[in-house]
């Protein structure tokens, strides 16, 4: 939209509930549970859920056409099954409960405005997250992954750190490289089983915090040629990324790669409302500018530093070389 004239609120209204009603049906199971016609009774006893609930959700995705009804029996709807149970290009069952973590946390804004620190869930819904990242075109992926190696081509190996359901890190042992996936404990557990990441041919699965000064200990002096840090510098504030490029030099062999996608505050039309998510779900995350990267690299002896704008300049690849002894 050009101009704050042309948001509907009205419309935006409708549409966000509509939202919620979608992915609290997914999250509830809902969806997977009308692949085949069944009545109420049986959803009740097989999501062990409440009547009447279901009955007013049920109507009310038939009345949006996600759900289909005759005699009392419901279906879902044909244009519903792409979105919701189908694993293609237009899948969104995987974003939409990571979605409504979102909202909840939104919820809390008008407390953190006013400086208050609200109550922020211990652990976040591994399930959910790495489902929304997975969410990513392949094509996007591939994308990224050919940049880093357009400008490092004599790569063997590569980091992916943080990488959550391992795209990126595939993506790089498609290309013929070896690649560790690196995240924490419960994470690496979950995609290693749920995205069939275990027993990957030349890619190794590592559990590990690497908001840790010690976290660069567990690779036994092991080198690499990239080190790729993917959607995780928003998460954390200045000091914190500062911190982590620097323990990041200790990984790279002299004359390799750092490349950081993310959002790049003053490219991205997007950087400053995910700065407000990060606001609502971090505690000292946020969106950063090119002078801000450029800095922390060069202060941690990064040279030739290049930012690319990916499509449609939603986010950008930065990426620089440590510079050789």
């Amino acid at each position: 939209m050009s101009s704050e004239d042309d948001f509907d609120f009205e419309q935006a209204g409708e549409d966000t509930r509509k939202l919620v009603l979608l992915g609290a049906a997914q999250r509830a199971g809902l969806f997977p549970a009308l692949i085949e016609e069944t009545d109420i009774a049986t959803l009740k006893r097989k999501l062990k859920a409440d009547e009447r609930a279901l009955f007013i959700v049920l109507e009310a995705l038939c009345r949006l056409g996600y759900v289909n009804k005759e005699k009392e029996k419901y279906i879902l709807a044909d244009k519903a099954r792409p979105f919701f149970i189908e694993h293609g290009e237009g899948y969104i069952g995987g974003y939409l409960p990571h979605l409504m973590d979102i909202l909840e946390a939104w919820i809390s804004l008008p407390q953190i405005i006013k400086g208050q620190k609200p109550k922020r869930k211990s652990s976040r819904n591994v399930a959910a997250f790495m489902h929304a990242m997975a969410s990513k075109p392949d094509k996007a992926v591939e994308n990224v992954v050919n940049l880093c190696l357009k400008r490092k081509k004599d790569a063997k190996s590569a980091l992916d750190l943080g990488g959550g359901p391992g795209k990126y890190a595939k993506a790089f042992v498609n290309m013929g490289l070896s690649a560790v996936l690196y995240d924490m404990p419960q994470t690496i557990d979950y995609v290693g089983t749920e995205f069939g990441l275990k027993g990957v041919r030349n890619l190794t699965l590592k559990k590990g915090d690497f908001t840790r000064d010690e976290f660069v200990k567990e690779f036994e002096g092991k080198l690499f040629d990239i080190v790729f840090m993917g959607n995780i510098c928003h998460i954390y504030s200045e000091e914190e990324n500062k911190r982590l490029i620097k323990n990041v030099t200790k990984l790279l062999r002299k004359g390799g790669l750092v490349a950081i996608e993310d959002f790049v505050r003053g490219r991205s039309p997007d950087a400053e409302m995910f700065a407000v998510n990060m606001l609502a779900n971090t505690e000292g995350g946020g969106t950063w500018t090119e002078a801000q990267y450029r800095e922390w690299l060069e202060n941690a002896d990064f040279c030739r530093i290049e930012i690319t704008d990916l499509a449609d300049r939603e986010n950008q690849l930065i990426t620089a070389f440590l510079e050789k002894a």
